[in-house]
This record gives C-alpha cells, sequence and structure tokens, in this order.
C-alpha cells in the first residue's frame, strides 16, 4: 500500500493501518498459521542442504533476539514435533515458547503470540497449558489501548478459546470485540472488525453469528462513501467470504469492490485499489479473473502523467502479474 497517490487518504487511515499490522504481525490476520498448526508435514521451513533435527532447529530458533519472531519459530517448530508423535519433545518447545511470549512488551503481538501457542498446546493434547495461553491470551488483549486493534485481538483471543473447546468464554469475547466495533467512528475499520469477529465464529462452529455479521460487514461497507475506502472495506469482506468458502456471496461482492475501484478518480489511486483487489481475487481462487483485473489496473497505470508514480504503480501491477498463479 506504499502509494504517493493515497496521500489524501489521510492520517487516520494511515494510522489504523499501521495498527492492523503492528498487531497481526506474529499472529496473521486469522489464518495465517492454520497450516502450521493443522499438521502439514513436520517443522519450520529449511534451506536447501542437510535437514537439521528438531533439537538442532530449537536451538537456531532460541537464538533470535526478537521474542515474537522467536515465538513464532518454536511454536512452528513444536508442531513438526508433534506431528512426527514427539509429544515430549513438542511440550518443551512450547515451554519455550511460552517463555518468549512473556516477553513480548507489544500487547496485541502478546495476545496474538499466546492464542497461537493455545491452539498449538490444544493440538498436543495439553489442554491445561492452552487454558492457560488462553487466559494470558485474553489479559494481554485486555490491555491494547487502541479501539479497533483491541477489536480485532479479542476476535483473535475468541478464536483460540474455541479451539481449546472453551466455546462459553469464546462467544462472551467475541460479543465483546463485537460491542468495541459498534464504538468505532471510522466505517472502514469497523467494517473489517466486524469481518474478523464473523471469521472467528466460523472457526468456532457458530454459522449464524457468522453470517449476520460478515452480512452486517458487507452493508455497512456499501455505505461508505469514500470510493477508495469503499473499494478496500467491500473487497476484505469478499476475501473473507471466499476464505469463509461462500464463494455465491464473495463474487458479487468482488464485483462491487472493482465498481468502487474504477470511479476513483485518481489514477494511481484507482490502479493500486484495483491490483490490491485482484491480490484479494488470488488468494479467493479466482486465478483467470486476477489476471483480467491486472491487465486493467496496468492500463490505467500507464495513463499515470507523473513519471516516479507511474513507474511505481507499474511495478506493483506487474510485479504481481509475475508472482500470482494464472490456473
Amino acid at each position: 500500500m506504499n502509494n504517493p497517490g493515497l496521500a489524501a487518504a489521510g492520517t487516520a487511515a494511515t494510522s489504523r493501518r499501521t495498527a492492523i499490522l503492528r498487531s497481526f504481525v506474529v499472529f496473521g490476520l486469522l489464518t495465517g498459521f492454520a497450516p502450521l498448526l493443522a499438521g502439514c508435514g513436520g517443522g519450520s521451513s529449511q534451506p536447501a542442504g542437510p535437514r537439521l533435527s528438531y533439537r538442532q532447529q530449537v536451538a537456531q530458533a532460541q537464538k533470535e533476539p526478537l521474542p515474537d519472531v522467536r515465538a513464532e519459530k518454536l511454536i512452528r517448530i513444536a508442531s513438526g514435533q508433534a506431528n512426527a508423535k514427539d509429544i515430549s519433545g513438542a511440550e518443551e518447545t512450547l515451554r519455550l515458547a511460552a517463555e518468549a511470549c512473556r516477553r513480548i512488551d507489544d500487547a496485541a503481538m502478546r495476545a496474538g503470540a499466546f492464542s497461537l501457542l493455545a491452539e498449538a498446546q490444544a493440538r498436543t493434547g495439553n489442554r491445561s497449558k492452552a487454558r492457560d495461553a488462553a487466559a494470558s491470551a485474553l489479559a494481554a488483549a485486555e490491555k491494547v489501548e487502541d479501539l479497533e486493534t483491541r477489536a480485532r485481538t479479542l476476535a483473535r483471543v475468541g478464536r483460540a478459546q474455541g479451539v481449546i473447546e472453551d466455546v462459553d468464554a469464546a462467544v462472551r469475547t467475541l460479543k465483546t470485540a463485537e460491542q468495541l466495533a459498534g464504538q468505532l467512528k471510522d466505517p472502514v475499520g469497523r467494517t473489517l472488525v466486524l469481518d474478523t469477529v464473523a471469521m472467528s465464529y466460523q472457526k468456532i462452529g457458530r454459522e449464524a453469528e457468522s453470517d449476520r455479521l460478515i452480512g452486517e460487514a458487507l452493508e455497512l461497507a456499501k455505505t461508505i462513501a469514500d470510493d477508495r475506502g469503499r473499494c478496500q472495506a467491500i473487497g476484505e469482506v469478499a476475501a473473507q467470504l471466499g476464505a469463509m468458502k461462500k464463494k455465491q456471496a464473495a463474487e458479487p461482492a468482488f464485483d462491487l469492490a472493482l465498481q468502487a475501484a474504477r470511479k476513483i478518480n485518481n489514477l494511481p489511486s484507482r490502479a493500486y485499489a484495483l491490483a490490491d483487489t485482484a491480490e484479494k481475487l488470488s488468494k479467493a481462487g479466482y486465478h483467470a479473473r486476477t489476471h483480467e483485473v491486472l491487465d486493467e489496473a496496468d492500463r490505467v497505470a500507464q495513463k499515470i502523467p507523473q513519471p516516479d508514480q507511474k513507474r511505481l504503480a507499474l511495478e506493483k501491477v506487474r510485479g504481481l502479474m509475475a508472482k500470482l498463479p494464472r490456473q
């Protein structure tokens, strides 16, 4: 999103995006580490060469100076150990991960790391440790000062509580997140929070609540007056619908996001909006349409009169063209 053409969007939107990125750098929006915990073949990714033993991987991870990164690496390694039926090894690695989690200064990041840890503990069968980690996640989330970040963080904690089968606590936490969303003045931020809470409800098996909130998020996103903000908000809802396997609802939502993008007068902003929506389409599995939208973004970028802004926009769009799958 580093686009010179978006300066007019204002410092409030920039601050909101910064808070979201900071809060979810460790644990992703909601599904970033799903493959890690689901168990797709053992430990952390490794460079070419002889495969390190789990003991060597742990020793290497322990050298990581940033506690948030160290915690994520250790949890990933523990997942591999658990998949390999080395439960005692996984438990020891998760103990080290818990130590790293406690050293994270930022409350939102600490809550996210503990949420990830709780899910990992549950998958190794240690319910007591999982509950402890979830309690630590909730305590950290309640210390987050920024209202939107706190709501999104609580949504993440609620999902972890559901994974460890404390569904009543999960519902309470998600209702709190929903209530906080209602206090947000920024409609884009409120849409994104409702979107995130909806995904968490689905993850814990509360489909009715999930459908209600994702519907509310979409209707709210449609009312956003600013074309760029409306495109972003509807695009996020569409992407979430795709992740929730609700393809019939995702497709018309993507149509609305693209309609909003095409109304943006500022050419660099329009090119970036189209490119951002194309990325979301790709993640949702619409590969052919992704490249149709990127072709459109490329045509818009070529019309930008400012040479530097034109170059940056074309680099963004053509980089995605080269990277994103075509089928």
